[in-house]
């Protein structure tokens, strides 16, 4: 949090801020205590009173959510641009959507759509590393995905098993993003045309796969308002999580972040990646030695 405090007047003095199309994103909302989630999860979890205050400050604020076609019809011209309208996104399929996020979401006048990783549907987040015990990291199944849809939410994929998706062979890639796609439009009876990339990884070969798998958009942890005739496939998305006071939300919304875009690139992540790497090779250079 204090460095989102220092990096906020750098987006306040950029002009033009949130003119465009707002998506929102989310993994988990609920109520465990904090020592009881894995790490991720810490981080990646909205408590219920603080996402109750999101969802109000948007409704006072005139905001409507807008389904995947409604968005797609602004983003293509079809429709204008209505400045108040956002998009909810929830990755991961995780049961407390459902459990605690939905009816939040009902009370407000809200849906959203839920991108599933189908191979873990009914299951837990055990297979991640730092992951939550078996109780706190589960899964929709199958017959909650149907409440979530009956409730008047959706559904798109967020691949089969998710992978780093840039790191697959194409046979590979190809499976994980129209299996998942397949089975979804099968089980739900509707059609599947949002994807959202696993760890937000993605580069043309993926997009590319994605496209040919016949979604219509594909969605990124990538900063930042979606202009008209933004790139389909590389669709941005601002994300909230634990460490997001309520004044920050309100700066985000206001678009005062969406400057830090930039940290989602893949030139950026892979620079990170080979920092990590150099730095925790360093590290058992020196315990070695000092040992």
């Amino acid at each position: 949090m204090v460095l989102k405090c220092l990096l906020m007047p750098v987006g306040l003095l950029i002009p033009g801020k949130n003119k465009g199309l707002r998506v929102l994103f989310y993994h988990r909302v609920n109520s465990f205590a904090f020592h009881e989630l894995g790490l991720v999860s810490r981080e990646t979890t909205v408590r219920e009173t603080a996402f109750e205050r999101q969802l109000a400050h948007l409704a006072r604020c005139g905001y409507r959510s807008v389904t995947v076609d409604e968005f797609e019809k602004m983003r293509t011209g079809k429709q204008a641009i209505d400045p108040k309208a956002i998009l909810i996104t929830f990755d991961d399929g995780y049961a407390d959507n459902l459990e605690c996020a939905a009816p939040l979401l009902k009370k407000y006048g809200f849906t959203a759509i839920v991108f599933v990783v189908t191979d873990m549907i009914g299951g837990n987040n055990a297979v991640w590393p730092m992951s939550d015990a078996e109780e706190f990291g589960r899964m929709m199944d199958v017959q909650a995905l149907h409440q979530w849809v009956s409730e008047g939410h959706e559904i798109g994929s967020h691949s089969c098993s998710h992978p780093n998706l840039t790191t697959l062979a194409m046979p590979a890639l190809k499976h994980e993003v129209s299996a998942s796609r397949a089975y979804i439009e099968s089980e739900f009876k509707r059609s599947c045309t949002a994807f959202a990339y696993p760890t937000g990884d993605v580069n043309d070969q993926v997009s590319g796969a994605v496209e040919n798998a016949g979604y219509s958009l594909a969605f990124t942890t990538r900063s930042g308002v979606n202009k008209a005739q933004a790139q389909p496939f590389r669709i941005d998305r601002t994300e909230v999580s634990a460490s997001d006071p309520y004044f920050i939300f309100c700066l985000k919304i206001r678009g005062v972040y969406d400057w830090l875009g930039f940290r989602d690139t893949m030139l950026y992540r892979n620079t990170l990646r080979k920092t990590y790497t150099l730095f925790a090779r360093k590290n058992r250079t020196t315990h070695k030695v000092t040992t």
